[in-house]
């Protein structure tokens, strides 16, 4: 017994130790955070000098950003690390220091949340990465984020179903692919899986960070291709607000016969969003609002669109730092889905063109996080969520009108730890709860549980990754069913700019409550349910490299993906009758490779060239056929440039034509199989002055599909054609 109590009181003395509260005999210490974000930065560097400014001592800030300087006569401290301006402050014996670093990378240089679920230098990730920052996002005037998306290397986007690197093609808009995140927690919908683009505040987003390859060994389900996270802003000290007003209109075709009947003005669109920020004390508070009418380019395609954004952030104490946000929106818009034939591209099908009546939708999404600094060696998050999705159809028939209620609970325990120098783990456990009552898929619940551990171990020059996570879903009362996710990674840096990275990482994808137990007829075909699915699985492998300088930036990658027991619809005979339901069918495969270029000529930047271009070749492993709605070429070009108040910017994509489509749908839409490859170019040109009270205004123009070139991303629909907008933003 004396033996067994000796044991345990050395167990918890060590445990102790390890999340020890946080005390220091220092003769100084602080804190380095990220100015924007108000995370902690690990890693950087520390330098001690004395009053002559000679560096006496170096260290690196633990996980929980804190540094602690115990010996010499130091005067003042240097603070650097990647991405990041450097800085010089005085210091005084025994002051705790709060250091605010501004971001500042160079090309290829930026710091990325999602990858490794941790603030990372974007060349230690060992798997391809791209970044979006606001003044992009913004610039372009995108009703949704999804516009954004086609413009990022390795992205399409069909009809709404995000597609990275052909891990996609489009599977009926229901059960993504591609993970999606607001603020690193999932944001698809607990019936169908679908990502709800009107949602996302645009003038409060930060960044957007995609993460390309089976993501699953730290993100679970859907993290099949890739992982999408947007991230929004923090609140800032001191109070400022936004503004900000288009308008446009669609051209007109220049084909007669496709003009939309007792039409002869050009149809049009708008929106105004407004926003505030500020602080109150140590309270950051940030909200903002849209509202978008638009009449559609095609007829049965208008939309109204609201939206509404709030966050708050607060410390509870000097370790602790609680995050809110709430996210809602509401839409009413036609149910468009295919056109009426090739001569008709603006007009609905007669037999399946439209969704009966008008469709409204709600969602709602509230989020929250705790960060807690235990230690100086780990840090404790915890998230949860609610995710709320409404939609309803008017009906204009005898028919019931279709709808569905959708409610995700999800929480996560997430602990980032740095006990050993050289390694850093990331280890977490979480569940998720769907309940769904709708007239399409009936009323179903599922359970989910996860855990996952993964460390990164530096032995210079290289980092090692290694990681696994094993989940498991239910639904109803039928039999669990479970994935383990492991992947491994290395990242080499081999100086003067160049980097070596190589993966290898598994993706799962469980079929959502939709694909399993959807039971309607549409259109005159009864799609049936299929309780048997299993999960999607997959595997993707990469190797490649990376060079940058103060001005270029070049990436390089090839790529190879297999995917087992892809779910995709199929005609079958049932009890004598043709019927529809959704299967695992596909074994496939593909391989590929991807080059970014950025070049900033001009050493303020007042210049910028990016260039992506992506290769895929997606077939069938067994049949050899080429998979469906898979772009096999993507190329992505963008130019900006200052001007003294004058601002300027092009991008250009061309998207090869898919070579093979859902037949199911070519059989029912007149002229479905009619594509061709397409060539897209946007142009923007804006003028900042100063307004009334000093605030500076923007004045901007932008045309989209300049060459108004008419192309489509699916079968049977018309892409958005040329038009032009206007727009006014004031900041204040």
């Amino acid at each position: 017994m004396k033996k067994e109590f000796f044991i345990l009181r050395i167990g918890l003395i060590g445990l102790i130790g390890l999340i020890r509260p946080i005390t220091s005999s220092a003769q100084f210490s602080g804190y380095v955070k990220d100015r924007k974000t108000q995370e902690p930065i690990a890693g950087a560097t520390i330098g001690a000098l004395t009053s002559n400014r000679k560096i006496f001592l170096k260290q690196m800030t633990k996980v929980s950003g804190e540094f602690r300087i115990k010996e010499g006569a130091v005067s003042f401290v240097h603070i650097s690390a990647l991405g990041y301006h450097d800085t010089t402050i005085s210091v005084s014996i025994g002051n705790v220091l709060t250091v605010l670093l501004e971001q500042q990378p160079l090309p290829g240089e930026d710091v990325i949340v999602t990858a490794q679920k941790h603030t990372t230098a974007v060349q230690d990730v060992p798997i391809s990465v791209s970044i979006v920052k606001s003044p992009e996002i913004t610039g372009r005037s995108p009703e949704s984020i999804d516009y954004t998306l086609r413009y990022i290397p390795g992205v399409s986007v069909t009809h709404d179903q995000v597609n990275v690197r052909g891990s996609s093609g489009y599977a009926q808009s229901v059960g993504s692919r591609v993970l999606f995140l607001i603020d690193g927690m999932p944001f698809l919908s607990a019936d169908d899986g679908e990502i709800k683009f009107d949602v996302l505040p645009i003038m409060n987003v930060d960044r957007i960070e995609v993460v390309k390859g089976a993501g699953s060994a730290l993100y679970g389900s859907s993290a099949l291709g890739g992982v999408i996270n947007v991230i929004t802003r923090n609140p800032s000290e001191g109070f400022h607000g936004a503004i900000s007003a288009f308008a446009g209109e669609y051209d007109q075709v220049k084909y007669p016969e496709w003009r939309i009947p007792d039409s002869l003005v050009k149809r049009r669109f708008a929106s105004i969003e407004g926003g505030a920020a500020g602080t109150i004390g140590e309270t950051g508070l940030l909200g903002s609002f849209a509202l978008r009418r638009n009449e559609g380019y095609r007829l049965g395609d208008d939309s109204y669109k609201a939206s509404g954004f709030a966050k708050v952030t607060t410390p509870f104490s000097d370790h602790d730092r609680f995050t809110t946000t709430l996210l809602l929106a509401n839409e009413n818009h036609g149910g468009f889905l295919y056109w009426k034939d090739l001569n008709h591209v603006l007009m609905p099908s007669d037999s399946l063109g439209a969704v009966n009546g008008r469709i409204h939708s709600v969602k709602a999404n509230l989020q929250s996080s705790l960060q807690s600094i235990l230690s100086d060696h780990f840090i404790l998050i915890s998230r949860g969520s609610i995710n709320y999705t409404n939609f309803s159809t008017d009906s204009v028939q005898s028919e019931t009108a279709p709808h569905s209620n959708a409610t995700n609970y999800y929480l996560e325990f997430q602990g980032n730890s740095d006990i050993f120098d050289s390694l850093y783990l990331t280890s977490g456990i979480l569940a998720q709860y769907q309940t769904v009552n709708s007239d399409l898929y009936q009323s179903h619940h599922g359970i989910t549980a996860g855990a996952y551990l993964q460390g990164e171990y530096k032995l210079y020059p290289a980092i090692f990754t290694l990681g696994a996570r094993a989940d498991g879903t239910r639904y109803d009362a039928t039999s669990a069913t479970g994935s383990i996710s492991p992947k491994f990674g290395i990242t080499v840096d081999a100086a003067n700019g160049l980097n070596f990275r190589g993966s290898i990482g598994t993706g799962f994808r469980a079929p959502t409550i939709g694909e399993k137990y959807i039971d309607q007829v549409f259109s005159g075909f009864h799609v049936v349910p299929n309780r048997a699915l299993v999960p999607e699985k997959s595997r993707s492998t990469e190797i490649g490299g990376s060079y940058r300088t103060a001005n270029l930036y070049i990436d390089g990658v090839i790529f190879y993906s297999t995917f087992d027991n892809l779910i995709e619809p199929h005609s079958l005979i049932q009890n004598g009758s043709e019927v529809i339901q959704f299967g695992n069918l596909t074994e496939a495969e593909i391989f590929g490779h991807e080059e970014v270029i950025e070049f900033y000529p001009l050493s303020n930047d007042d210049l910028s060239l990016r260039f992506g271009y992506t290769y895929v070749f997606p077939r069938d492993r067994i049949t050899k056929q080429i998979l469906n709605f898979r772009p096999r070429h993507l190329l992505q070009a963008r130019a900006e440039t200052k001007l003294a108040s004058f601002s300027l910017s092009s991008d250009f994509r061309y998207i090869s034509k898919y070579e093979s489509a859902d037949t199911i749908l070519l059989q029912q839409v007149g002229n479905g199989d009619a594509r061709v490859n397409a060539y897209i170019w946007d142009a923007r040109i804006g003028y900042t002055i100063q307004g009334l009270f000093g605030m500076p205004v923007t004045l901007s123009f932008q045309v989209q599909n300049l060459l108004n070139y008419y192309y489509v991303e699916i079968v049977g629909n018309l892409a958005p054609i040329r038009n032009f907008s206007f727009r006014v933003e004031t900041v204040f």
